[in-house]
């Protein structure tokens, strides 16, 4: 696909993305306007999954521990009262970013199917340490009475708010092409 093609059809989809929230009013149906929502939001995170992917050549199975590290930074706070969105954000960033630095130390020494169980197993072990916790929920998981709290920024209360929110930061890509808009695509 050329680049002209690729621009025009990233920029249609943008168009009908941008669309949603309308047609979800018009249909009276706001359950597609959270769905679209949480599609785009894991969608940004399996951007790290064609990353590491793509650019290192790396198979990890370990790469959505890091989501959930700075889910459950958020949770903590958020269940203790403290929704202050900036600082969720910058803690959830930070531990995650401690995490993967401990798990990145001992995983980059290995490479294969060893690199891939190390992954798998710090995976795993994240995974039992979050469902493990009962004060926070355990297996039944963390609700959150209040959402995060942007003053002066964003209202994510407002529905349509944070879906282009959600919208915009997935349209951005880490990478830099003629579009602005080009996503690595792995080789493996």
């Amino acid at each position: 696909m050329n680049s002209r093609t690729r621009a025009i059809v990233l920029a249609t989809g943008l168009v009908l993305l941008a669309a949603v929230p309308l047609a979800a009013a018009m249909l009276n149906q706001p359950f597609y306007l959270d769905l679209v929502r949480r599609v785009m939001i894991f969608a940004i995170a399996a951007l790290s999954l064609n990353l590491i992917l793509g650019y290192g050549g790396m198979i990890s199975f370990g790469h959505a521990a890091y989501l959930g590290v700075g889910a459950y930074a958020v949770g903590v706070l958020a269940h203790y009262g403290i929704n202050n969105g900036y600082l969720q954000w910058a803690l959830a960033i930070g531990a995650s970013a401690l995490v993967a630095l401990a798990i990145g130390a001992v995983s980059i020494r290995t490479s294969g199917v060893y690199f891939i169980m190390i992954t798998l197993a710090f995976t795993q072990m994240l995974y039992y340490l979050g469902i493990s916790i009962a004060e926070f929920g355990g297996d039944d998981g963390m609700r959150l009475a209040v959402k995060s709290q942007f003053p002066g920024l964003i209202d994510l209360n407002d529905a349509n708010a944070f879906y282009y929110l959600v919208l915009a930061r997935s349209s951005s890509s880490p990478s830099s092409s003629d579009t602005g808009w080009s996503i690595p695509v792995s080789e493996w």
